[in-house]
């Protein structure tokens, strides 16, 4: 396991949930591949192409979400920079009074400090 592509999945991480999408960019691949929550029928389902595409998706979350908190427990190498990162995903809707706690789980890519393909998957499902 890379220690910089560990350090990559962090920051990206970090990032989406203070809301800092500049930091995201720049640890984007530019040809970058999303699969979000396919499947679970939320909004944001679907399969993002294209580091623009990945920020949109990223700026629509954060601006719906009073917060976002991913709580990793784990990050497992699966070979060649493919990771996959369990934990839970802690937020609270800015119409709600109530937070969210639900298992988390990402197959993540990383290629030379960037990251190139991301799923996302959040329940109990595994990649």
């Amino acid at each position: 396991m890379s220690d910089s592509d560990v350090e990559v999945i962090r920051e990206v991480n970090d990032a989406v949930a203070t809301g800092d999408l500049r930091a995201v960019v720049q640890r984007l691949h530019p040809d970058v591949v999303w699969e979000h929550n396919i499947g679970a029928g939320s909004p944001e389902e679907g399969l993002y192409q294209g580091r623009d595409d990945v920020i949109g998706l990223f700026e629509r979350i954060v601006e719906t979400w009073e917060y976002i908190r991913p709580e990793p427990r784990s990050i497992d190498s699966l070979g060649e920079g493919t990771y996959r990162v369990t934990g839970n995903l802690r937020a609270k809707h800015r119409l709600s009074d109530s937070e969210i706690n639900a298992s988390y789980e990402q197959r993540l890519d990383v290629r030379d400090g960037a990251l190139v393909k991301g799923t996302m998957k959040t329940g109990e499902v595994s990649l």
